[in-house]
Formats: C-alpha cells, sequence, structure tokens
C-alpha cells in the first residue's frame, strides 16, 4: 500500500538500543505475531512508533539524560536484526521512553519522587546517536529517578499514579514549564515510601 511505502517502525529498547525496520515487513502479520527485533537477555522493548524516514528521535532515560538524533542515522534493518547503539547508558539507567517531538510541542518530565516540569523540546538540541545526551532533567536525590518522559500540550492533562495505587489528575498548564538543567517542581505531594510509577498523557475526548 502507499502508506506503507517510506514508512519505518522504529523501536527502543531499555539498554539503548535502537531498530528500524520497514514497515512493509509487518505487512504480512500472522496470528501469533512476528519477531521485531532480536533482544539481548534482560532488554525489554520500552517504545515503538511509525515513522516517514525524516524524523527526530528522542530517548529519555532514568536518570534524567535525553538524546535526540536525526532517525537518517539510523539505517534500517531486517526484522531478526538486532539493532544499533542509540544511546550510552551509565551502569544503572535504562531508556524509559522513545518520543517523536512535535512542533510546538512540550516534554513533560516526572520522578519517582513527584517532581517533575515541562520543557520545550526545542531546548534539546541534536547530537549524534550513540553519545551519553544531554541532561533533560537533574537527577538529584530529592527527584529520585525519572519514571515518565512524553510530549504534551498545554491544553492535555495527564495521570499520575503511585505504587500505594493512587491516581492523581493533573492539568499539564498547572505543571511549571523549565529549562532542561533544572530539577523542576514538586507535581504531587506523596506520603511516606510513596513513589511515582508512572504519568500518561490523558487521551483527548476520553474521558
Amino acid at each position: 500500500g502507499g502508506y506503507q511505502e517510506g514508512h519505518y517502525v522504529f523501536m527502543a529498547t531499555a539498554s539503548g538500543i535502537v531498530k528500524k525496520t520497514p514497515l512493509t515487513d509487518f505487512s504480512r502479520p500472522r496470528a501469533s505475531g512476528l519477531i521485531a527485533l532480536g533482544l539481548d537477555q534482560g532488554d525489554t522493548l520500552i517504545g515503538a512508533t511509525v515513522t516517514d524516514g525524516e524524523q527526530h528521535i528522542m530517548l529519555f532515560a532514568s536518570n534524567g539524560l535525553a538524546l535526540r538524533f536525526n532517525e537518517s542515522n539510523v539505517r534500517p534493518m531486517g526484522r531478526t536484526a538486532r539493532g544499533a547503539r542509540g544511546i550510552r547508558l551509565d551502569q544503572d539507567a535504562r531508556v524509559i521512553s522513545l518520543i517523536l517531538p512535535r512542533p510546538g510541542g512540550l516534554i513533560l518530565t516526572a520522578s519517582e519522587n513527584g517532581y517533575g516540569k515541562k520543557t520545550s523540546h526545542t531546548d534539546y538540541r541534536v547530537t549524534n546517536r550513540g553519545g551519553k545526551g544531554i541532561i533533560g532533567i537533574v537527577n538529584s536525590p530529592r527527584n529520585g529517578n525519572i519514571t515518565s518522559s512524553f510530549p504534551v500540550y498545554d491544553g492535555d492533562e495527564i495521570l499520575i499514579s503511585t505504587n500505594k495505587g493512587r491516581v492523581i489528575r493533573v492539568a499539564v498548564k498547572e505543571i511549571r514549564t523549565a529549562g532542561r538543567n533544572t530539577q523542576g517542581v514538586r507535581i504531587i505531594k506523596l506520603s511516606g515510601e510513596e513513589k511515582v510509577v508512572s504519568a500518561i498523557k490523558i487521551v483527548d475526548n476520553l474521558i
């Protein structure tokens, strides 16, 4: 089909591997599914998106570092290939999100201790694939690890869930905009050992 030509499935794993496979390789899906990439032991797929070969890709890591590069830096590979190095991670860090930045959009980051911010995607300069990235949010003892990062607009709302089973709804416009090299502000108040486990965008008109 016309749509599939020139389009790719772009994937990223927790250990920082990226892979770009022609969408046409998935055009005859089997009921049992198709292997999309060969994973090393202990690695997991954290995101997949469809691209047109000319997008910017952002990878965000749990240590607050982010890498932005042109997807043209990743050559297309078949389904069984392992992929290429997307971001070089410190020992305990893992990739938490794969983002396609959008015009006029913001990147929202949230940490396990309830802090976060939104930052214009233009604050993240384009660098080469395979580097360590630049600071997206300061991973301080106050903030803890970064649990979520995703594109938002000011009209959006997000749902934040905690390991104590609480879900909090927050309007994006109430979260302060701050530059990359900052810690952000408290988004939600946690009690005791409570941690943020995820933040997601509420899809428009869903609820």
